[in-house]
């Protein structure tokens, strides 16, 4: 069985491929989900927006990832609190690549094998 902060790598990963598939098996099944995202506009409820907003994030011609430097996890029976402080990456399609503090928080549950996503919300916290 996978441990709650590998929902966190599961969700990087197929952000890194730009996989929507992989991304939306993030989540738990069903439509009671949601995500936030960096940007004002970046936020769905439910599996239908939530595949329209990631849609367009991965048409973008440059792909994010994120590197877990520290993590907060509270575990209730088959649900958790994930709040993870990471690097995130980005890489453009022309090659071009940057690096940046990023946050990744929400609740995860335990579905099959997996802890997955109930809400995810993903954050750069600002710089002094």
């Amino acid at each position: 069985m996978s441990e709650p902060i590998d929902a966190v790598r599961d969700l990087s990963d197929a952000f890194a491929a730009r996989d929507l598939g992989a991304a939306l098996a993030c989540f738990v099944p069903g439509d009671d989900i949601g995500y936030a995202g960096s940007e004002r506009d970046e936020k769905a409820t439910g599996r239908d927006a939530l595949a329209a907003l990631l849609g367009k994030v991965f048409l973008r011609d440059e792909a994010y990832a994120w590197t877990v430097t520290g993590t907060v996890v509270h575990r209730f029976g088959d649900r958790a609190y994930v709040f993870a402080e990471a690097d995130g990456h980005v890489r453009t399609d022309a090659g071009e690549t940057d690096s940046f503090p990023y946050r990744v928080s929400g609740l995860v549950e335990v579905a099959g094998e997996r802890w997955r996503w109930r809400h995810c919300q993903g954050g750069e916290p600002t710089v002094d």
